[in-house]
This record gives C-alpha cells, structure tokens and sequence, in this order.
C-alpha cells in the first residue's frame, strides 16, 4: 500500500504541506493548473471531504501540495511542526477503488525523552 510520513514544519502547520513529488501518482488524476478535491479518511472514521492537491508552479521543479481540507485538518488536531502524518492510499475490498487516510502523531517531550501518541 503506498504511503508517506512526513514531520511537520511552520509552513505545514499555517499553510499548506508539500507531498514527496513521487507519491502523485497515487492521487486523483491532476487536470493542471486548479486543485484537485477528494475524501480523506482519518483514523478516527471522520472523513475529510474537501482535501486537495495542487502541483505548486514556479520553483525549479513542480512540487505537490495539500490544501483546503488539509488545514482544517490540522486545526482539528491542533498539529504543531515537529508533529507527524502518515498519509495512505488503500483499496476498498468490495470494487478496489482507492481510499484515502491520513493519522497523525504529536510529539510529546516528557522527562528528557521524546514519545508519540497516536491520533486522538
């Protein structure tokens, strides 16, 4: 199943996230120049209708970037930089279409040591 984990920075967290440019693939099909909406699914069955993709012009290289959603997204589970997602795409068993899902983890410092929780 195709995924990637990435830890949050500033820009994440306020504004939008880049995805591994490779992971596209693995998206709804791009149509070039406007955002591409489609349902995520977080860990706890809450389903994000409005996440999006667009591929950021201008920089040397096209680089992807979620958006829309993404942000409520982030307020809803009050992600912070340093915090992590793990974004996968799974099939549905009954017709194999692609399904979506995000989960986070929050870094938490405690007595010198760091530990994750998982989404809450």
């Amino acid at each position: 199943m195709p995924s990637f984990e990435k830890y949050l920075t500033e820009v994440d967290v306020n504004k939008q996230v880049a995805i591994p440019s490779d992971f596209v693939q693995h998206l709804p099909d791009f149509e070039g120049g406007r955002t591409i909406t489609f349902p995520v699914h977080d860990v706890s069955g809450k389903v994000w209708e409005n996440f999006g993709y667009y591929i950021r012009k201008g920089d040397d290289y096209p680089k992807p970037v979620f958006q829309k959603d993404w942000r409520k997204y982030v307020r809803d589970k009050r992600l912070r930089p340093g915090d992590k997602i793990i974004f996968r795409v799974e099939q549905n068993g009954d017709n194999g279409a692609p399904i979506y899902t995000i989960a986070a983890q929050k870094k938490i410092e405690l007595l010198g040591s760091t530990i994750w929780s998982s989404e809450f």
